[in-house]
Formats: structure tokens, sequence, C-alpha cells
């Protein structure tokens, strides 16, 4: 029996070297693809971890078994590399039906990358090869082994604040979120009414803010909200270096077009959650978006289920011709039924470009979607009364589609470069990310050119920002929070520009604080009904707002107080650190403190379900 043991131990400790070594050519692999660096003390803790646990799984798995589990392995490897690429972090797991919807699946999956599925296939059936030829066949001791496993597992979860960031192992990220994809969805009762807004909680803290000026507007402007997918105000040099950020993008030519057009950029802008359906929720209704993992508020609305009285209603309801224009296919995430009920009443997408989203993926390129907007933006303006129109490209969105034409100028700048201009060190991947974003910002200028040509920024409030914050803006991705919540924020007033009326350019914006800005900048303030946010139009009071946002991707929660304090959780909420900033410059001040945080976890728990449930008020 001893001597079995020994041969037992002996096998395993050969089969955990191999699967580690394995792990860190794969580590390499995915840093090249994604061009995404992680923690090295992290990293280690995780490979660690993802290699014993891989050697759990060798040891045991048999026949049809390891065939299954080879298969899911290069799956896993495939997936995970792609959404390093496109966000920054490993996959959630409990995220895996998305990836089955057809629209998803010829918009991200059927693109240029699917080449590297076959070869992470090709490397995970080596590993089953090689743990064959050089590890002897051995007792399997499973009650052992799964019970080793089980504690490795946990100490890992304990040790990981969030189970997707760069750093984490993909073998042990993907195991550790088994049980909560198992067990719920959610991950949390958040949202199933087991907890209550105390009514002192609710007098001490100020979380669900609503402020407007009463801005009286005799001549009510169009309002035209360009959402912009993905953008980052870490992209924009002045903000970056202000906040002291590294990007992989910069765009001075976004930037130099803000400027030239008297746009306000705003420095401390929040994007309240990852995904476009829960950034678009807040844009358009003004409330906070889904903060745990299924996204469901945009879905209730859809489907009749709840009614929160949305901006572009409130304005339908005032004598504005609303529309809504994207240029992904309109039927995903039921957009074809959410924006009628919120009140826009021209309602379309990809299908408006013909066959575009045939050949583009998710839709047309930018190149091609500003120019047909203009078009749109002309006619309506020809009809009698205001108008407001919310517009969402795609071409910024991965696989970053930018389209031939604008390939071929690309190609022609950067031939006249000079070596010292060119972008070098980038991976294909994120080489592919900036084009799309240099596009966005060529196509961007030309349509604001445009529309002031024909007069049409004469009476129009435009306001530029994003369904959500993607890419990677910090050289730590791992220990700072608020990561991937750095939003972007610039408004035009009509005419040439007079923005005194308007917040300095420091104050602190979340993203349901731009519908507010919009229903007061048109005359309309006294509708605010139920919305939440802070006019842009209204001066601070006192106390200081509380903010809820999360990042859907990490699984983080945040509660900011926006008087300079901020209490980073998990996603269950029950581990927290306290983190401390300058009201005036939020992402380039976050510093650890060893303060107890402001709110317990019963009062955490009753904040987020309030949150949740704010889509049933107005039914």
């Amino acid at each position: 029996m001893t001597g079995n043991r020994a041969s037992l131990a002996a096998c395993f400790i050969r089969t955990f070297f191999l699967a580690w070594i394995w792990l860190a050519v794969i580590r390499g692999l995915l840093i090249i693809q994604s061009g995404v660096l992680p923690s090295l003390p992290g990293t280690l803790g995780g490979d660690v971890a993802g290699a014993f646990l891989l050697a759990v799984f060798l040891h045991l798995s048999v026949g049809v078994v390891r065939a299954l589990l080879i298969t899911a392995l290069g799956v896993a490897l495939y997936v995970a590399g792609m959404h390093l690429t496109a966000h920054g972090t490993l996959f959630q797991l409990a995220f895996a039906g998305k990836g089955m919807d057809s629209t998803f699946i010829t918009g991200s999956l059927l693109n240029i990358y699917l080449i590297t599925l076959p070869g992470y296939l090709v490397l995970a059936w080596l590993l089953h090869w090689l743990h064959r030829k050089w590890v002897p066949t051995s007792e399997r001791a499973p009650v052992l082994l799964i019970s080793s496993a089980v504690l490795v597992t946990g100490l890992y979860t304990l040790s990981f604040p969030s189970l997707t960031t760069p750093a984490n192992n993909v073998v042990a990220s993907t195991v550790a979120q088994v049980p909560g994809a198992l067990l719920n969805p959610v991950g949390t009762a958040i949202g199933d009414e087991t907890t209550e807004l105390s009514e002192q909680l609710d007098r001490r803290t100020n979380f669900f803010h609503q402020q407007t000026s009463n801005f009286q507007n005799p001549e009510p402007p169009n309002v035209l909200l360009i959402m912009i997918e993905g953008l980052s105000g870490g992209y924009l040099p002045k903000i970056s270096q202000y906040h002291n950020l590294q990007p992989i993008v910069s765009l001075d030519t976004l930037e130099a077009t803000f400027d030239a057009f008297g746009f306000r950029v705003y420095n401390n802008v929040l994007s309240m959650e990852r995904q476009t359906d829960r950034g678009t929720f807040a844009l358009v209704c003004g409330r906070y978006p889904d903060l745990r993992r299924p996204s469901e508020k945009m879905l209730a609305v859809a489907e009749d289920k709840a009614n929160p009285d949305c901006l572009p209603g409130k304005l339908k309801d005032q004598g504005y011709t609303t529309a809504y224009w994207q240029a992904a296919p309109i039927e995903y995430m039921k957009k074809d039924q959410f924006m009628p009920r919120a009140g826009y009443e021209n309602v379309t997408g990809a299908e408006a470009f013909g066959h575009a989203q045939e050949q583009d993926g998710w839709g047309p390129p930018d190149p091609t979607f500003f120019p047909d907007i203009a078009e749109r933006l002309s006619e309506l303006d020809s009809q009698r009364g205001p108008w407001f129109v919310t517009t969402l490209n795609v071409g910024t969105h991965h696989p970053f589609n930018i389209g031939p034409e604008a390939e071929q100028e690309l190609e022609a700048e950067q031939a006249n470069q000079s070596p010292s201009e060119e972008t070098t060190g980038l991976p294909a991947t994120q080489m592919a990310r900036k084009k799309a974003m240099v596009v966005m910002a060529n196509s961007l200028e030309r349509f604001l050119t445009q529309l002031e040509q024909e007069g049409l920024l004469d009476n129009t409030l435009v306001i530029v920002t994003s369904d959500e914050s993607g890419g990677f803006v910090r050289d730590d991705h791992e220990t700072l929070p608020l990561n991937s919540n750095l939003g972007v924020l610039a408004i035009r007033s009509p005419g040439r520009p007079d923005l005194s009326e308007f917040a300095p350019e420091n104050r602190i914006v979340a993203q349901f604080d731009i519908p507010m800005t919009i229903l007061d900048a048109t005359g309309n303030g006294h509708l605010a009904g139920d919305m939440l946010g802070r006019s842009l139009l209204s001066e601070p009071t006192e106390p200081a707002r509380d903010l809820m946002l999360a990042d859907t991707y990490t699984g983080m929660k945040y509660f900011l107080r926006e008087s300079g304090t901020l209490l980073a959780c998990t996603e269950l909420t029950t581990r927290c650190s306290n983190w401390a900033f300058d009201p005036d410059r939020l992402f380039g001040s976050l510093q650890q403190t060893e303060d107890e945080p402001f709110l317990s976890f019963d009062e955490r728990l009753a904040l987020l379900e309030k949150a949740t449930l704010l889509t049933q008020e107005g039914e």
C-alpha cells in the first residue's frame, strides 16, 4: 500500500510539473495575443493553483471523459484569449449562455481570430499526449485528489478578490466559478427582495439622489446623443495625463475635434457598468444599470414587465420627435422592443444598411455609419419641431471592422510616417482596436463638420459619451479599482458654444447624470419623476452624493462617496477594501486605506437591492 501511495505521489508530482510548464506556455501565448501583461505575484499563484487542479483532472480522467476534458480546455483557452483581448479580463462562466446567441456568434466569434481555436485545441491535445507518454499509470485515489482539489479551489477563491482579472489562471478561475454558476446565475440574493433599505441608512447616505436646476428654455434645442461603443476617457491624451494613466490607445485627433468644435470634456466620468445594454439603460432611462450578473432591466421593459418612464418618452410628450439609430442588429438584446417602449418613435439597426451587417460582422463600419446618420438628421431637421436622436456605432466593437477603404487610408498614412511616429509593440488585436478608434475619430470629425456646414448644430445640444468604458488605461490591471469604469463625456451647447451654465470639467459625473442634464437643458427638469442623477446645469448640494457602480466582467461592486471615499467589494460584497481619492482627480489619486467600511454587509445588500428594483417604479 505504501508503495502504491509513493507511486501515486511521484506520478502526481510529474503531472503537476507538466501542467505547470504547459500553463506557462499558454500564459505567454495569451499575453502575446491580448497585449495584457498581468501582475507577476498573482500570475505565479494562479498558475500554481491551475497546475494543481489540471493535474488532478489529468490523473482522474480516462476515455471519453478525458476527450471531453481536453476539448473543453482548448475551447476555454480560445474564449479566454478573445475575452482578454476585447475586455481585459477572463470570461465569467455565468455568461456562457450569451455566447449561444446567433447575433453574438456572427458578430464576435466568427472572425479572423477564430484561427486561434484550432491552435489551442492542438495544444490541449498535446498536453494529453505528453501526459500519456511521460507519466505512467498509477493508483487514482479519487477521494484524496478531489478533496485536495476542493481545498485548493477554496484557497484560490479567497486569495483573489476577482476570479477574472488577467493574473487569474484559466483553469483555476473556471473551476472556482462553477459552484456559483450552478447554484445561482445571479451569484447572490440581490434582487430577490431579501433585504430592505432602512430609514436610518436612507437618511445618512445619498445613493438615490435626484437634482435639476429647473432651467428655463423658451426655445428647446434639438438633442443629439452620440454613444461611441467602448470608448474610454483614458484614450484622450489630456485626461490620461491628468490622471497619470498609460492608455494603450491615444486619440489626439478626437481630442482635437472636441477642442475645435467647442466641446467641454469632463475629467471624472464614471461608466457605471460593463456591457452595452447596462450602459444604455442608464443613459436612456436615468436609473442604475443592472449591478448583478444577469442584465434584466432592459428585458423587463421590452417584455412590458416594467415601465420606468424613460427620457425619450418624456421628451416625446413635450413635442419632440425621437429616434434611436444604431449600427448593430436592432433585435440583439431586444432593443427593437425596448426602444419603442422607452419612447423612441423611429428605431433602426443594421437592417437599415441593407446587407452591411452580413459582410461587416456586427454592422456597417463607421465611415459608412456616420454619413448615413448625417443624411437622416438633415431630413429630420427639415420637419417642424425639435428632435432628440440617439446613435450608437459598432466599428469600435470587437472584432473592430473598419472597412476596406479605411484600411487603405490608414496604410497610406502609415507609409508616410517616420519610424518614430509608428506605433510599435502592440499585438495585432490591440492594433486593430487602435485603428478602429482612429477611424471612429476621423469619421466623427467629418460627421460634425457636415452637420455644422448644414447648420444643424445651430440649435442642437450635442453630447458624446460611451455605452461602456472598454480597453486598458492602467499599468496595473490587478489592484486598482475602477479600472474599467473610466467613461467619457463631451458636451457642446447649441450654436457657438456658451458653456457657462454647465458644471466645471472636474465635477464627478455618472452615466445617469446625462439624461437628467438633457431633460434639464430642454426646460423639462420638472418632469424628472423617478429618474435619478444630477443635472450638469445644477449646483452641487450637501450632503455629498453617493454612487453605486460595478464591473460585471471582474464581478467587482463599488460604493463611492463623492467627498472622497470608495468601497471596492467582491461580487457577493462579503469582502471590501477602502480607498481614498481627491474628488477633483478621482482616477489618478486612489490610495488604499485601513479605514473600516462605511457600510455594513447588510447595508450593502440593501442598497444593491433597491438599485435592482428601481425598474419596477412607475408601473
